[in-house]
């Protein structure tokens, strides 16, 4: 097994009492990364116990009608588990559970010796079942398909992998410009195959084209039966997998409702629940629009992107190589998203701008006072962008910094006010 970003991240938690939760789609790895996090934690052997909530067997014993502290403690004995001694517990697939928001909370108030980790593959579900009776007593994470870095991990490609590390650590960028250089080639190669493919963490291990597409295709079924017609209760599926494809050719365009409801045949209430619903399952995000001035930054609507690339191709049935496609700057765009968005917290909102006088730039990162503007590029790309200059100059007095950043397919500086980093090092 592949150690996770979250790896160490989470093995860190556990010293806490907190429940700890991993949200995802299905296979982005989650199962995988608990066992990992168990493999690599100081808890003995015969004191990590795993629970499948997929297996009806367990289902029907922790879903008991008036679950209670006595009741539970016969049930954690049954299974071998000892309440007064310290052990890990891991709960997989909890939205499956009619009332998980009464398990966890017996587990953390009466039983302080088990750690707690639950994985769920639908926020829409764990949503509706949980109460705010856990506030305080849960960590959530949640885990994405893999990272570029993770995924030149999984390839093997640890050369890459160092060289994006030195690239981090540097403070003198312009220096690594020649060790940079020499890695470009390779670096192409499996960024190219990374956003054609995505980061699924079993697509990634397949080598065939054939193999990671029918991979990709079995995520996707499983996602359309398990979430969409058994959790979302979804009838018109050939509907839904309509606004899937729209989404595809139309990432990071503006979303008007209204035009998808009439393009795709459905209502507008529809639209909406189903982007809803995409985004509870962790397929779709959405980035908000950047505006001071509301009567000429507009607008209200949204763009939406995949958060796999793979998955997004698998809609539109392209794994063509960059070269002849003609959407290779929506992919590059998309995995720029991704990338800043693994970097959101609470401090950073991130934005993409567009005024009526038609300036755009396709991502604005605000921090604590100071804000990134990023232009993203598919080719070379050493101009000058217009709409960088143009919004420092309307907004110098307001933000401490103004960071201005081209990502592009290969074009490397770092000696003027525009930064200039090919895609495969941010």
């Amino acid at each position: 097994m592949y150690t996770r970003d979250l790896t160490e991240v989470i093995l860190n938690k556990l010293s806490t009492r907190e429940i700890i939760f991993l949200l995802g789609t299905r296979q982005t790895g989650k199962t995988t990364l608990t066992k990992l996090v168990a493999e690599s934690s100081d808890f003995k052997r015969g004191h990590i116990f795993f629970f499948d909530f997929e297996d009806k067997e367990y289902r029907v014993m922790f879903n008991l009608k008036g679950l209670g502290v006595k009741s539970l403690k016969n049930i954690l004995q049954i299974e071998g588990v000892n309440p007064e001694e310290r052990s890990l517990i891991i709960f997989d697939e909890i939205q499956l559970l009619d009332d998980p928001s009464n398990l966890f909370k017996l587990l953390y108030d009466y039983f302080p010796k088990l750690n707690v980790i639950a994985t769920g593959s639908s926020s829409l579900q764990i949503k509706h079942k949980f109460s705010d009776s856990l506030a305080g007593r849960k960590s959530v994470f949640h885990v994405e398909p893999l990272n570029f870095d993770e995924y030149l991990l999984f390839r093997g490609e640890e050369r890459l992998l160092n060289t994006r590390k030195l690239f981090f650590q540097e403070n003198d960028k312009a220096a690594l410009k020649s060790i940079i250089g020499s890695q470009h080639q390779k670096f192409i190669h499996s960024f190219e195959e990374y956003l054609i493919f995505g980061g699924y963490p079993e697509v990634t291990l397949l080598n065939t084209k054939k193999d990671k597409v029918e991979k990709l295709h079995s995520i996707a079924d499983s996602y359309i039966k398990k979430d969409i017609r058994e959790i979302a209760r979804i009838e018109n599926v050939e509907a839904y997998n309509n606004l899937l494809k729209y989404i595809s050719v139309n990432a990071g365009n503006l979303l008007n409702v209204s035009t998808i409801a009439t393009t795709i045949g459905i209502s507008s209430a529809t639209v909406l629940k189903y982007l809803s619903l995409l985004k509870e399952t962790f397929i779709i995000d959405e980035l908000p629009p950047f505006f001071k001035n509301k009567n000429k930054e507009i607008s209200k609507n949204k763009k939406a992107y995949y958060k796999d690339t793979g998955v997004r191709n698998l809609q539109i049935r392209n794994f063509n190589t960059l070269d002849l496609r003609p959407d290779a700057g929506i992919l590059y765009e998309n995995y720029v998203f991704n990338v800043l968005a693994e970097q959101h917290d609470v401090l950073i909102n991130n934005y993409f701008y567009r005024t009526q006088s038609k300036t755009e730039i396709d991502f604005i990162s605000e921090k604590e006072g100071g804000i990134l503007l990023t232009e993203v590029k598919s080719g070379k790309f050493n101009k000058r962008p217009k709409a960088l200059f143009e919004f420092d100059k309307k907004y110098h007095d307001e933000f401490r910094r103004i960071r201005k950043v081209v990502v592009n397919q290969s074009y490397y500086d770092f000696s003027g006010d525009v930064e200039y980093i090919p895609a495969y090092l941010l």
